[in-house]
């Protein structure tokens, strides 16, 4: 180990195993390359967990006033204002086959935007952001129609944890039912700015 001094700021340079060396990453498994992984934002509706890819994610609100529309689509509570741009929301809690529940304080709001339609929903809760391999993740149909399960487009896998992943194509296809709207189709999430 040696201070190097032929530099502005000077830089300790350490011998194999030195006091500001990592080997590995910071949870102690050894990494010998860099393997891409996507992300996910966790969040509660019901009583259940489930994960939604944090690239159709605009942002997060806290639950504002939520005015009614008449003879809107069973899964939209109304409209919310957010900055001047009025945007529907979706109750994530009707959509996924749960009990109608009381608003908590834990209720956000996660602007979505998916394919050029930005949107709220409604969610009981957020947990946790993760990023998971593609090895931990398993595109997968889930059997049933009305339950909730035919908007899970994939299972995560972390260790014995099982999340189901939303697949926003599917939501929005369901939300707007009768309306024509072949725009709608799956794996189509944009990045936003």
């Amino acid at each position: 180990m040696s201070w190097e001094e032929g530099s502005s700021a000077g830089m300790f340079t350490g011998a194999k195993g030195g006091l500001f060396s990592v080997h590995g990453d910071l949870d102690g498994e050894k990494v010998s390359e860099f393997q891409e992984r996507e992300q996910f934002i966790g969040l509660c509706i019901g009583t259940e967990e489930f994960l939604l890819p944090i690239a159709a994610v605009h942002e997060i609100i806290m639950l504002p006033p939520i005015t009614y529309v008449p003879n809107s689509s069973e899964f939209i509570d109304g409209v919310i204002n957010l900055r001047g741009t009025i945007l529907p929301a979706l109750n994530m809690r009707k959509m996924m086959g749960f009990e109608r529940g009381e608003k908590t304080a834990n209720a956000r709001i996660i602007i979505g935007r998916f394919q050029g339609i930005t949107f709220g929903m409604i969610v009981d809760g957020i947990t946790y952001v993760v990023s998971l391999l593609p090895t931990e993740i398993e595109v997968q149909s889930l059997p049933g129609k009305g339950t909730g399960a035919e908007f899970i487009g994939g299972l995560s896998k972390q260790g014995a944890k099982i999340c189901g992943i939303l697949d926003l194509a599917r939501v929005l296809k369901h939300v707007a039912g009768n309306l024509d709207n072949e725009d709608v189709t799956e794996g189509g999430v944009e990045e936003l700015d």
